[in-house]
């Protein structure tokens, strides 16, 4: 292979680290705040007020996200039909893909035979599990957590690659969107595409190639005129079809992209290889996205996670609202709270939320974040500085909380092993000396779909809502130490992981001792790009010396 990059001067791309101010609230989203805090304080107590959504806002047009608006298909005549194929994540058929294809690549040794969830594995459920290799010695201490901070990864968006469409086979310089998967399949042959086009000029072949599928581009690449990374990537959908035919719209390569955004640089530019034949290949930004995604999708790579994988459809509820399954619960707020202050705030760093809490799996990369705390008693107080805010947990907070009845509270320890000794007590709660209240503003970015086609690498997409929650506050040794908190809305975050630090994405088919032509081939058969070609394309693709990790 010969690698040559094509410079183009008039690229622009929008970075996440020098976008518009993340958090500048509208008025809409400030009133939709209040409105849930007001609603989650009212009395009586009002079990639905800990149902309501948040409000999801596009940061750039600061208009509500309407998500994946490419799944409320016509199908379905009652209008619930993004409801209706996310319900199919609650069955075994779905469950046992998601664990095949995705907990298997963070936990290689996962028992998917036996369809366990996460909560078989995470049973500690610590920051320090979250953290590691990123934070030395993570901070419990509230006042060393800081209100705000901005990731210093990559950071950047991407299609999730439908499955209907055929993974990254599919042609999106086309931006035709199926009405069904055999359609997709249909819109072209290779490598009986490739054989006709060989009987024009040179020139026209070029051309031609430029507005072909990653998936091909690869194949070209690597010199495999047999296509095998194309053709498995569309047959894979007919392992998943209905009765009817078709491929649920939310299946795609989300696990991949949300952990390659942040370990992986941006591509920035487009690079040019001599294929086959002498046949220019003309790799735009998002093709190589696209490689990349797929590699981390596909390949094994080291992870840290907490948090319990939730599969109900229904989780149940206690009277005040508050879900009853340990499951559907986690992550803890403080658990939540500390990932964002530690590994964002303090170590620049990222990790990936699984933003839904229930059966539905939406991975989105962490950007940055904002606190501003309150007065539990009286919401109104809002403070950057949590003293000024705290109230103490006592007779008169007791009485106004609606986690005493059932006793939540302090059920909960998140903090250092070796402290948890102090904070035993006789009552589960009898540590908790303050209670504050916390409004969290998270952006993240959210999928591109469809990519954008051409030598620019487009736009990141960046959302942010406000998740509501308390923080339950002990004092060891003179410091103010989070050990747990609670919710004040049932959708917030499920789990949360990150790849471990100088991990990447690789297969035993790196390691193939034949040529990279053939080693490509058998890796193809699996869906997995080498590593050498991806590392090649990221590191030509940059405007900086980063580079692409390898075995």
């Amino acid at each position: 292979m010969k690698w040559f990059v094509v410079f183009i001067c008039s690229l622009w791309i929008v970075n996440v680290s020098q976008s518009e101010d993340l958090f500048q609230l509208t008025p809409q989203e400030n009133q939709e705040i209040e409105k849930r805090i007001s609603d989650f304080y009212r009395v009586p107590i009002t079990p639905s007020a800990m149902d309501q959504q948040g409000l999801k806002i596009n940061i750039k047009t600061l208009k509500a996200i309407d998500s994946h608006p490419e799944l409320k298909t016509t199908k379905i005549s009652d209008g619930s039909a993004l409801l209706k194929q996310a319900q199919i994540k609650g069955t075994r058929r779905y469950q046992r893909w998601y664990c095949e294809t995705v907990l298997k690549k963070v936990i290689p040794k996962f028992p998917c035979e036996s369809l366990r969830t996460w909560a078989d594995v995470g049973k500690e459920d610590r920051l320090a599990d979250l953290v590691k290799t990123w934070v030395a010695e993570p901070s419990y201490e509230l006042d060393q957590i800081p209100v705000s901070g901005k990731s210093e990864r990559p950071l950047w968006s991407d299609d999730f690659w439908a499955m209907e469409r055929g993974l990254i086979s599919y042609r999106y310089s086309r931006g035709e969107w199926f009405s069904s998967y055999p359609e997709a399949i249909a819109a072209y042959t290779q490598p009986r595409d490739w054989f006709a086009l060989l009987q024009v000029s040179q020139p026209e072949i070029n051309r031609t190639v430029i507005s072909w599928s990653p998936a091909e581009k690869y194949d070209l690449t690597v010199g495999d005129e047999t296509f095998q990374l194309t053709l498995e990537q569309k047959s894979e959908g007919e392992w998943y079809q209905t009765h009817e035919g078709e491929v649920e719209g939310w299946m795609g390569l989300c696990h991949g992209w949300a952990p390659a955004a942040i370990m992986v640089p941006r591509p920035e530019k487009p690079v040019q290889v001599l294929g086959p034949r002498g046949t220019e290949v003309l790799w735009y930004p998002n093709d190589i996205k696209a490689l990349i995604t797929l590699a981390w999708a596909n390949g094994d790579w080291e992870s840290n996670f907490v948090g319990r994988r939730c599969e109900l459809t229904k989780p149940k509820l206690y009277p005040n609202g508050r879900i009853q399954s340990l499951d559907c619960f986690d992550n803890n707020p403080a658990t939540f709270h500390l990932a964002l202050g530690n590994l964002i705030g303090r170590a620049g760093a990222s990790f990936v939320m699984d933003k839904a809490y229930d059966y539905q799996v939406w991975n989105q990369p962490v950007v940055a974040y904002s606190f501003e705390y309150f007065n539990p008693l009286k919401p109104t107080q809002k403070s950057k500085a949590w003293k000024k805010v705290a109230v103490a947990y006592d007779a008169q907070f007791k009485k106004k909380d609606r986690f005493q009845i059932p006793l939540t509270r302090g059920k909960f320890l998140e903090g250092p092993r070796e402290g948890d000794r102090f904070l035993r007590t006789a009552q589960p709660d009898g540590h908790i000396r303050k209670i504050v209240g916390v409004r969290a503003t998270v952006a993240y970015l959210v999928e591109t779909t469809p990519p954008t086609f051409g030598p620019e690498a487009g736009d990141d997409v960046l959302a942010r809502d406000t998740l509501l929650y308390d923080l339950e506050i002990a004092q060891l040794g003179g410091q103010w130490v989070v050990t747990g908190g609670e919710w004040h809305q049932n959708n917030h975050p499920d789990f949360l992981f990150v790849p471990q630090r100088q991990t990447g994405a690789s297969s035993y088919w790196d390691l193939y001792p034949f040529s990279i032509e053939t080693a490509a081939r058998a890796s193809a058969r699996s869906g997995y790009p080498l590593c050498q070609v991806v590392k090649n394309l990221v590191e030509n693709s940059q405007n900086s010396n980063e580079t692409y990790l390898c075995p």
